[in-house]
Formats: structure tokens, sequence, C-alpha cells
């Protein structure tokens, strides 16, 4: 017995030496990349906070004269950034909310019904694959009020001309453009953390008389809570700094009142040429999405 566990002792021994030279030999081979990504954030990061105490306007970085915190004064004092920054938020709220309940629902219909067809999942998962800019084009064009056929199928069934971004009612059309697309992104991870539930689990409640609505309740939502927290902290990251799809659709406008706070900055930066002012706005930005995601994940980790 004591030869065969010595070989066994020994055997063992072999594998774990070679499963450590193979993680330094992983190491050693992306070491190069992580050096440059982070290297070049850090020098962003460093050259952004420079710049913020300087008057620097787009294109003359030798002429700029040292302002000290007059750009982050401006920029706290300055209506736009404000107003931007309650549209962010408001948006980025109302579409939390609503991917967060939708996705949990629809990942619990697939699992409760369409459990293993990846044709309908693969199917809904489509609009998450595409770009946000090209998304948001589409959607432009398809709502387009004088060559969009969606408008123009509403007018002929219904009689009703409809502008899909009349002031009135583009908060609506943006909230449900971006529904449409990142649902699927909380269902996805609804459905995996459905997966992960023991099926002894949903056995055994059901041995002991609970009917789907008591499991539902009682079993499934506490079992994957922290995942569908997760999921919709991240979405209401992405949904507050939004940009891209946005600013395709209505560039910030009419006039600011889709404005997102990532789109103020844009504006600022590069099209009134204030590279102070935006590098200020965006490390406000940062600080503030620095803070939620440290309290996001120890509310997080409480949960696990």
């Amino acid at each position: 017995m004591p030869i065969i566990r010595d070989k066994f002792s020994l055997l063992f021994k072999k594998e774990e030496d070679k499963i450590k030279r193979k993680k330094f030999k992983n190491f050693f081979l992306i070491f190069p990349l992580e050096l440059f990504v982070i290297g070049g954030l850090i020098f962003l990061i460093i050259f952004t906070i420079y710049i913020s105490f300087f008057n620097v306007r787009f294109g003359n970085l030798h002429e700029a004269n040292f302002v000290g915190f007059s750009n982050y004064i401006n920029i706290l004092s300055s209506e736009g950034f404000w107003n931007s920054m309650k549209f962010s938020l408001k948006f980025a709220i109302v579409v939390t909310l609503l991917e967060t309940v939708l996705g949990f629902l629809i990942a619990y219909y697939i699992f409760s019904k369409f459990k293993g067809n990846k044709i309908i999942f693969t199917l809904l998962l489509t609009p998450i694959m595409m770009a946000p800019s090209l998304y948001g084009l589409m959607n432009r064009i398809l709502l387009n009020n004088f060559v969009g056929f969606i408008p123009s199928y509403i007018n002929y069934f219904f009689g009703i001309n409809i502008d899909f971004f009349n002031p009135d009612i583009v908060f609506y059309t943006l909230v449900l453009i971006d529904v449409l697309q990142w649902t699927p992104f909380v269902m996805l991870i609804a459905y995996s953390a459905l997966l992960g539930i023991p099926k002894q689990v949903f056995e055994a409640a059901r041995i002991d008389g609970a009917n789907s609505f008591k499991i539902l309740i009682n079993i499934t939502i506490p079992y994957i809570s922290s995942s569908i927290i997760a999921a919709a902290i991240l979405r209401f990251l992405e949904a507050f700094r939004s940009f891209d799809t946005i600013y395709v659709l209505t560039g910030g406008g009419p006039g600011d009142l889709t404005s997102t706070v990532s789109i103020y900055i844009y504006k600022v930066g590069f099209h009134l040429g204030y590279q102070g002012l935006a590098s200020a706005a965006g490390l406000i930005l940062f600080t503030i999405m620095i803070v939620i995601t440290f309290n996001a994940m120890k509310l997080i980790y409480r949960r696990w």
C-alpha cells in the first residue's frame, strides 16, 4: 500500500508540475498583450487628467493655457451636462427595468417549454450579434416618416400618420429599440442561470405539492437572483453611457432632447473643439461609473 500511495503521489506531483508549466507558458505568451493594453489604458487616463487642467482647443495643444479646476467647475455648472445626465439616468433606469423583466420571462418560458431548442434560442439572440451603430442605422431607415415601411404600413392599415422621432415620443422610440436589441442579453444570462439549478430541487418541490407559481417564487427566482442582478447592473452601466445607437438615430436631438452624457462629451470635444472641457466631463463620467461598479460588485458578492 505505501508503494502504491507513493506512486500516486509522484503521478499527481508530475501532473501538478505540468499544469504549472502550462500556466506559466500561457502567461508568458499573453504578457506582451496585457502589458500593451494596461500601459495604453494608463497612458490615456494620465493624458486625459493632464489636459483636463488646460484650456485645450482641438488641434492646438501647444497653445493650451493652464486653468486648474476651471474646466471641472464649468462642466459641473453647465446646464447641458446635467440635462444629459438626467436623460442618461432616466433612459438607463427604464430600459434596465424592462429588459431585466422581459429577459427573465422569456428565458423562463424557453426553459419551461422549449428547453434544448437551439433554433428558437439562436433566433432570439440575433439582435445582440449586430453592431449597435448598424442596428441604429437600420432602425432609422425602418422608422423614417417618409421612406420607412413601418410608418407606411401603420398609415395604410390604421390611417395613423405617426412620426417615431417626434419630440413627444422619441424617448419611447429609443427605449423600444434598445429593449428589442438588448433583452436577449439578459435572457442569455438568465437562461444560463436556470440551467444551473439542480433538477432534484424541482423534483423535491413537486413531491411536496408545490405548484409552478410557488416553485417560481420560492425556488427559481431566489436561486438565480445573483445572476439577474449582475445582468441588470451590466445593462444599466451600458445604457447609462449609451452613444452609438442613439447618436445614429437622433444625433442627440431634437436639440439636446435625447443627448446622453456620452453624446454631450463627444459634441463638446469634437463639434465645439473644447478638449479640456471634454476631458474633464469624461473623467467625471469615469468616476461615476467606477463608484457605481464598485458598489454593484459589493452587492453581487454579498448576494453570492
